[in-house]
């Protein structure tokens, strides 16, 4: 017992004696390396680059004006009265007040109006006429001329006036869809009868059906005016025997 009591012993003591061994050794620090910088090389520009035109920046000044790109500012005047822009509305719209005949209604009317045209029920106002006319000489030995006259298409408030050697003779002659009439009487040797428009009417041009006779009945003309305008002029002559 008493050996293995001073075996331990002796095992202790050992290690406490390498243990401050190591503790014991002097601290040699590691120097650094000494090493030197190698000196900056300048390198130099290239002198053949093209010079750029670099316009001069100049900042703009918040303070005073809040645009920066220099440019005038469109005004929003979106919810202002009065103004074209302005689509705002509190009036409630109903978006079936439509209905769907509405987008063919002008094209079936502009359609209905060419085909009465050209059926000769209606005037058309699209093309009128201006082109005075000459009707031709004429030899009689009638007293007197009859014309009548009338509107062959719509009552709308055609009008003539009559002249006989540049006088009045018929004013605002009304132009009605039956056939009135009135004399011309004649003088001996040249008579120069005038035919003109006074009112081409609402509808179109001045749509006058207009014959002259002699005093036995015989004719001598039968007019049918086609969209003639105001102030158009029908012209004949006739020689008195």
């Amino acid at each position: 017992m008493k050996q293995i009591l001073f075996f331990i012993l002796i095992l202790g003591i050992t290690s406490k004696a390498f243990g401050q061994a190591e503790f014991n050794t002097k601290f040699r620090p590691i120097k650094p390396q000494t090493t030197t910088a190698k000196p900056k090389s300048d390198i130099k520009p290239p002198t053949n680059l093209p010079k750029l035109n670099i316009p001069k920046i100049v900042a703009p000044n918040v303070l005073k004006e809040t645009n920066i790109f220099g440019t005038k500012p469109k005004p929003n005047n979106a919810f202002e009265i009065g103004t074209p822009e302005n689509h705002f509305s509190m009036v409630m719209k109903n978006k079936f007040e439509h209905k769907l005949g509405d987008v063919y209604q002008s094209k079936m009317a502009k359609d209905l109006d060419k085909t009465m045209v050209r059926e000769g029920l209606k005037e058309d106002s699209s093309s009128l006429d201006r082109k005075d006319r000459y009707l031709g000489d004429y030899k009689t030995k009638s007293e007197f001329l009859v014309v009548k006259y009338r509107d062959y298409i719509q009552i709308d408030g055609d009008l003539i006036n009559v002249y006989l050697n540049d006088k009045l003779i018929q004013s605002q002659l009304y132009l009605y869809s039956q056939l009135d009439e009135f004399k011309i009487p004649l003088v001996l040797g040249i008579n120069n009868i005038e035919f003109v428009v006074a009112s081409q009417g609402t509808s179109g041009g001045n749509t006058a059906e207009i014959h002259v006779v002699d005093d036995a009945g015989k004719p001598m003309t039968n007019e049918y005016w086609n969209n003639l305008a105001l102030g158009t002029r029908i012209k004949l002559i006739v020689m008195k025997e």
